[in-house]
């Protein structure tokens, strides 16, 4: 009898630690994309054509791999994608972010909410930081084919509107 209860606890155990070590792995990779989007996202290099129907286009497309299928025609349509650039040519400087953290709020098998927070920086031609913007957000990641992909991003709408 004793050595069915201890048979039963190990398993108990070994279940407990496989299925936590399983959550880790998805909540880092789920991080890893978000980061991966979120500097993606927050770098933009100063330029004269930004707002250019080429480079808009341009900056689309590189966003795409980074979304669902869904929130990619919502970012589109909405201009989403171009936040940050809109902020780059009203300042006429590059963007760049910097301690981006995150923090899981939820998570299952196939989605996840991470809250972010990370500094949004202007640099000015000579790559010196002219302004200095703290944001925060909620991204909605969901798991598509083995990879994690936003499906929504409650970005901090007012810090961006400052900025704008």
């Amino acid at each position: 009898m004793k050595k069915l209860l201890w048979i039963l606890c190990s398993t108990a155990l070994a279940t407990i630690l496989i299925t936590g070590c399983n959550t880790n792995k998805a909540e880092n990779a789920a991080i890893q994309a978000a980061e991966t989007y979120k500097n993606k996202e927050y770098n933009v290099a100063a330029s004269d054509n930004l707002l250019s129907i080429e480079s808009i286009e341009k900056r689309n497309e590189e966003m795409k791999p980074f979304f669902t299928e869904n929130f990619s025609e919502k970012a589109i349509a909405t201009r989403y994608t171009t936040l940050p650039v809109s902020v780059a040519h009203t300042h006429q400087a590059s963007v760049t972010s910097e301690n981006l953290k995150f923090t899981v709020l939820d998570q299952t098998d196939d989605w996840t909410d991470l809250k972010y927070t990370a500094d949004l920086v202007l640099l000015d031609q000579e790559n010196k930081e002219s302004v200095r913007v703290p944001l925060e957000g909620i991204l909605t990641l969901l798991l598509v084919d083995g990879k994690w992909l936003v499906q929504g991003d409650r970005f901090d709408n007012v810090a961006f509107q400052k900025l704008l």
